[in-house]
């Protein structure tokens, strides 16, 4: 087959379409393809140079053509329909580039609504939302005995234990002085800092993390950990949590409840993908934080989230995340590889996002989290480490020259 896979990034609000193609030709070899750009479809053309040495022309075309899909004399020929979801203007396409083995290029579409190139009629339906789907389901309920054990080698961590209260906690980058239009401190210019004050017995949840008092924990785990700011498996040594003072920090993917016998994650994902608990849980902690970030509205503009994780008491990685588009739709192909000369697509909406990995808290760091519009929150080591893997994977769907943009890595969530 002459394309591998395909990635459109369409824009209907721009009216613009970014095409990402990879092909099984080494196009620094033999450059012999002609592109016809057609109002319902995209039609590659490939000529093999040492089949027809009386080509006159080695270099790439751009054509439109209405009545056919394909010349008589092609070796290879794939066919890319797009009308189902757009309408392409022909001989609109631009910034071509043909790199080793991979196509890419922009194309103009026609407003989906009516109108012309200058008006538009915007339609009133709302776009559905793909994270909204991306829910959890909390697997614990007041007044139950469950048991927590160590997801990696179901190590008891605590004995039977009973939670009276399972209340979600606010955001941590909350500021309650906005809520208000005058100050609560009842004359104490002092009291500027709101402090939760948990009961003893309290399940405390965020994002894919809970906050329980040590108190429940058995007590040779708690001596293993007493002197750790990391809170470790005694039997595995898995990275588990983070310590608080009286209180220890768990994570969804390094723990399990264990009741009647039974084994189940704190959360459940109501969407399940194909990825790890580690990826599933990474992919729900951004969705939920630009959510937050957005504030109900339909478009982000300038969302950005730094996810740490705690290595050691004196060692910390930082992922830093730009999202660039909330609700990205993306047409594709189906499945990994491509097996006929008529590709099918399939549209998804995506977040499309650059990202950066730093190892040590740098002077961008600290720029970042001293920024007040952008938004932080603890992520477990396996999250950290699953995580950069899925947008390393992720970011291969487009050519390597656009993967890297001033610095940081482009990728998406959930291709």
């Amino acid at each position: 087959m002459l394309v591998q896979s395909i990635l459109i990034e369409l824009r209907a609000r721009l009216r613009s379409c970014n095409v990402f193609i990879t092909t099984g030709i080494d196009f620094s070899k033999n450059c012999n393809l002609k592109i016809n750009i057609q109002s319902n479809c995209i039609v590659l053309n490939y000529y093999n140079e040492d089949s027809r040495p009386k080509r006159r022309d080695s270099l790439s075309s751009i054509e439109s053509l209405s009545d056919c899909y394909s010349d008589d004399d092609t070796d290879l020929t794939s066919i890319i329909p797009i009308n189902e979801f757009c309408k392409i203007i022909p001989n609109s396409m631009s910034c071509l580039k043909i790199d080793k083995n991979t196509i890419s290029f922009r194309i103009l579409t026609e407003p989906k609504n009516g109108g012309n190139f200058y008006n538009e009629f915007l339609s009133t339906d709302n776009i559905k939302s793909s994270s909204s789907n991306n829910e959890l389901k909390i697997n614990l309920k007041p007044n139950e005995n469950v048991r927590i054990v160590c997801s990696n080698c179901s190590n008891i961590i605590s004995s039977e234990v009973m939670f009276g209260r399972v209340l979600e906690l606010p955001s941590a980058n909350l500021d309650m002085s906005e809520w208000f239009c005058h100050g609560h401190s009842h004359g104490d210019s002092s009291q500027k800092d709101i402090v939760l004050k948990p009961l003893k017995n309290d399940f405390l949840y965020r994002l894919t993390y809970f906050v329980i008092a040590n108190s429940f924990l058995s007590e040779k785990t708690n001596k293993f950990n007493s002197k750790r700011d990391v809170y470790h498996c005694n039997r595995c040594l898995a990275w588990l949590g983070l310590k608080n003072k009286d209180r220890v920090k768990f994570f969804n993917s390094e723990v399990k409840f264990s009741q009647n016998d039974k084994e189940m994650q704190a959360f459940l994902h109501k969407s399940e993908t194909d990825d790890d608990i580690h990826t599933n849980d990474f992919i729900y902690t951004i969705e939920s934080m630009t959510k937050e970030f957005n504030l109900g509205l339909q478009y982000t503009v300038m969302c950005k989230i730094v996810l740490e994780c705690t290595i050691s008491a004196a060692k910390k990685q930082y992922l830093l995340i730009w999202v660039m588009d909330k609700e990205l739709q993306v047409l594709r192909n189906n499945g990994e590889r491509i097996f006929s000369d008529k590709i099918q697509l399939h549209s998804t909406l995506l977040t499309k996002i650059l990202y950066k990995v730093e190892l040590s808290l740098n002077e961008e760091v600290e720029s970042w989290l001293a920024d007040p519009t952008i938004v932080s929150t603890d992520i477990s080591k396996n999250m950290f480490s699953q995580g950069v893997e899925h947008l390393q994977r992720m970011s291969l769907k487009v050519p390597e020259t656009f993967r890297h943009t001033n610095g940081y890595y482009v990728s998406y969530l959930k291709v």
